[in-house]
């Protein structure tokens, strides 16, 4: 009786371990928001360099989120903890993370000048980041586990992010504001589309890679500690236009596969 009660002990203790990671997904989120709100408070009060530095431990952490909501799931699937409430609460930890959170930072920082548009973008950003989730929980294995239709809601967050750490400084201008929100919305629009994204999913790292694929890794890695601001937004933006760029690629280059099948038929 004893052993198995240990057994059942550590049992729960597997499942509580992706809980912790997707925790700490949520409080990082919510920590962009209150610095998100700090930052404001700074604006109002006169205090420029404040402001900054509140908008940059608001994208800061985004990025951190990001890492822990990649590891819950990897947690889950290792240590054979998955089930459907890790799912649907990591799904929930989402929407405050990756569209609450970014969807308060951009309207802090850049569309304020806006006024009521502003808000509303914001807003759409975040409705956009709701039913990405609600439509990946759907598709769920029912769709190739080596793409995500639509863009993945941390991805668009850290776009958002990157773009902010970049350049800290409140946006006061109204014209750079509109630039600000035209990003914004393609972002969300790109989450709901149809497009497909790679995943990480797809990447093999068990088979053997060749010494110079290993260079070109640690040399990435080098010219992104050197510069992360324009590393983490040049980053940023290939991948947010990796999608269409593929989806024009097999719309100009179709699948050999295709034609093959149409010759033999006929």
């Amino acid at each position: 009786m004893e052993r198995r009660d240990v057994r059942k002990n550590l049992r729960r203790g597997v499942y509580i371990v992706p809980t912790l990671f997707t925790v700490l997904n949520i409080f990082f989120g919510f920590l962009s928001i209150v610095n998100s709100l700090r930052a404001v408070q700074a604006m109002t009060a006169g205090q420029h360099d404040r402001a900054i530095t509140c908008f940059e431990i608001a994208c800061v952490s985004l990025l951190i989120a990001a890492i822990f909501d990649t590891f819950d799931g990897l947690a889950a699937r290792q240590l054979g903890a998955t089930s459907e409430f890790g799912k649907e609460y990591d799904s929930l930890a989402d929407v405050v993370t990756f569209g609450c959170a970014p969807a308060v930072l951009v309207y802090a920082w850049g569309l304020q000048p806006l006024g009521k548009l502003g808000v509303g973008i914001a807003f759409l950003f975040l409705v956009s980041v709701s039913l990405r989730l609600a439509r990946f929980n759907v598709m769920t294995g029912k769709t190739d586990y080596r793409y995500f239709v639509g863009l993945p809601s941390p991805a668009g967050a850290l776009t958002i992010a990157a773009l902010i750490y970049y350049a800290p400084a409140p946006v006061v201008d109204r014209q750079f504001a509109i630039v600000i929100m035209i990003l914004t919305a393609c972002t969300a629009f790109a989450m709901v589309s149809p497009i497909r994204w790679r995943a990480q999913k797809g990447l093999n790292f068990q088979k053997g890679r060749p010494l110079m694929v290993v260079v070109v890794i640690a040399a990435i890695i080098a010219v992104g500690f050197a510069w992360p601001r324009p590393f983490g937004l040049g980053l940023a933006l290939v991948y947010l236009a990796s999608g269409p760029m593929m989806r024009l690629w097999s719309i100009a280059f179709p699948p050999r596969k295709t034609d093959d099948v149409l010759q033999m038929s006929n």
